[in-house]
Parts: structure tokens; C-alpha cells; sequence
């Protein structure tokens, strides 16, 4: 049995959870992000990384912006922009004000900013 093979599968069962980068503020070499490995297509080069949780048995991977799409239902298939344009505008705040910390943007806060 292949793993990403099982897992788009399981396409439409999932449900958005969050999108979150790291800033980390470099003395010297300036400011840089970083991610995991996506579960569906193994990308390493994730700058936005997207939670999903399985509607259910409550399992959560870790995926990128278009394995999002592909894994969340077809009316769902915004929420992966729109969270990742909000977490973009927080991470640009951060590094305005060399802040390192974890950027994160769930339903809940797109809903309060009136984005969905």
C-alpha cells in the first residue's frame, strides 16, 4: 500500500484547522521561515504550512497549499488562501518588528477579520 496514494484517498474527508509559518530573525544573514514536509506530496520547501484534522478519527497532518485543496471538500477549497493571506499579513508584521514567533490563522480568527 502506498501512503500518498491511501491519503488522497481519503479526498473531502478532512477539515481545515489552521495555517502557521515560523519567523526566525538571523543575526547577520537577515530573516528567514521555515516548514515540515508535506504529508500528501512530501514537498520540504513549505514556507505556509496548513493543519488538517480527519472528520473521523481526529488524525492531523501537516500539508501544503495545494494538497489542501485537493484534500479538503470542493466548498471548502478557499479557506487554504484566504488563512494563508492572513497568516502572510501577520508574518510581514513580525518581520517589520523582528519578532521571531509563529504566525497562525485558524477559522475562528478569519471569521472575526471577516474574510468568511
Amino acid at each position: 500500500m502506498n501512503p500518498e496514494t491511501d491519503l488522497a484517498a481519503t479526498a473531502g474527508q478532512w477539515l481545515y484547522v489552521c495555517c502557521y509559518c515560523m519567523v526566525q530573525i538571523n543575526t547577520g544573514s537577515g530573516v528567514s521561515t521555515s516548514g515540515p514536509e508535506c504529508a500528501l506530496c512530501h514537498n520540504t520547501n513549505l514556507r505556509f504550512t496548513h493543519v488538517l484534522e480527519h472528520e473521523d478519527n481526529r488524525r492531523q497532518i501537516l500539508v501544503g497549499i495545494e494538497c489542501a485543496r485537493k484534500l479538503l471538500d470542493p466548498s471548502d477549497w478557499e479557506i487554504p488562501s484566504l488563512a494563508e493571506n492572513e497568516t502572510k499579513r501577520k508574518e510581514t508584521w513580525r518581520i517589520h518588528y523582528r519578532t521571531p514567533g509563529r504566525c497562525v490563522t485558524t477559522i475562528r480568527h478569519l471569521e472575526e477579520r471577516g474574510k468568511l
